[in-house]
């Protein structure tokens, strides 16, 4: 095989194509959070959203969350119609994403430009209604539930209209968590019954569109990975706590994943003294080579610092150079 492009051989990824190495070079993806438009407000300083929620800014973990000290927008799901105000999406001024967000300035040739699309169904409800009362709606009003996921995802394909049109990604990180460091948030046949079906609107019209579909959703979601295939996702990034070799002989290579090595573990035992750089290395090189083909450590998912970050990094780099993907 000849050898491949930085961007050649990410493209070859999301495609299940064959590539001469992984992609693991740190730097050729553009992970771009738009600031154009209100879906969520600034991430450095919260405020309140196109839907009228309210969010702030966590300085410890340098994120901007839903602010639940404040009253939810939607306190009864069977009221959505009467509450809820979806944004007139030709109402804002669309040129002025060249000015907010310089996407002229990409560099489109050398470059993944894979755009964050942020807020799926299930997020969006629970930003509206907060966390406990969204789930208990997907189990006493489900029927209300999925009339609002349609209304919603006929909206959240509009703007996927609108985003693609003028920021014209390589690919879409669509997202929406659907889980916690343990299980699900709700069991496997209600993501099936109410979210699924959204989630395969979504795949299908960015293909449409001529963009590939990267699924982020956090969590421990791997009862469900395996449908990931017959929605048409083209790459999931998901977390470490995953049983990532297991899914990966399930999925084969119809389905690519993009992860970390298991970096909360790791950051522990050092913090505690425990974890040393020879141990580290080996482990981070028996887990790449677990998942092998169509598995891509992203080290820009890396968070926190300290040396096995580093170390972490250095692996990832090295073991990418010695793998290929098949077709």
């Amino acid at each position: 095989m000849k050898k491949m492009t930085p961007k050649e051989r990410v493209m070859a990824f999301f495609r299940h194509e064959p590539t001469d190495e992984l992609p693991t070079d740190d730097g050729i993806f553009v992970l771009f959070n738009p600031e154009a438009y209100a879906e969520r407000p600034p991430h450095e300083t919260g405020g309140v959203d196109w839907f009228g929620v309210a969010w702030k800014y966590e300085a410890s973990v340098d994120a901007i969350a839903p602010d639940h000290s404040q009253p939810p927008v939607l306190e009864d799901i069977c009221d959505w119609r009467d509450v809820v105000k979806f944004p007139d999406l030709d109402a804002w001024d669309w040129s002025r994403v060249e000015e907010i967000d310089h996407v002229s300035e990409i560099d489109r040739e050398n470059k993944v430009f894979e755009m964050m699309f942020v807020n799926g169904p299930f997020e969006r409800l629970h930003m509206l209604m907060g966390f406990e009362n969204a789930l208990c709606a997907l189990i006493t009003d489900p029927e209300e539930v999925a009339a609002f996921f349609d209304t919603f995802m006929e909206w959240k394909l509009r703007l996927m209209e609108k985003v693609i049109h003028y920021y014209k990604p390589d690919v879409l990180m669509f997202h929406d968590d659907w889980g916690t460091q343990n299980n699900m948030f709700f069991s496997p046949d209600i993501w099936r019954s109410l979210i699924k079906p959204q989630i395969k609107k979504a795949v299908d019209r960015c293909h449409e569109l001529g963009v590939l579909f990267d699924m982020h959703s956090c969590g421990k979601i791997e009862a469900v990975v395996p449908e990931f295939v017959e929605l048409g996702i083209d790459a999931w990034q998901g977390m470490e706590i995953n049983d990532i070799p297991k899914l990966k002989s399930i999925t084969g290579n119809r389905l690519s994943y993009q992860t970390t090595p298991n970096y909360q573990q790791y950051q522990a035992e050092e913090l505690a003294g425990t974890l040393t750089e020879e141990d580290l290395r080996e482990r981070v090189r028996k887990d790449f080579y677990a998942a092998a083909k169509g598995y891509c450590y992203r080290p820009m998912f890396l968070p926190f610092g300290g040396w096995s970050k580093d170390i972490m990094i250095e692996e990832i780099l090295t073991c990418g150079k010695t793998v290929y993907q098949e077709a």
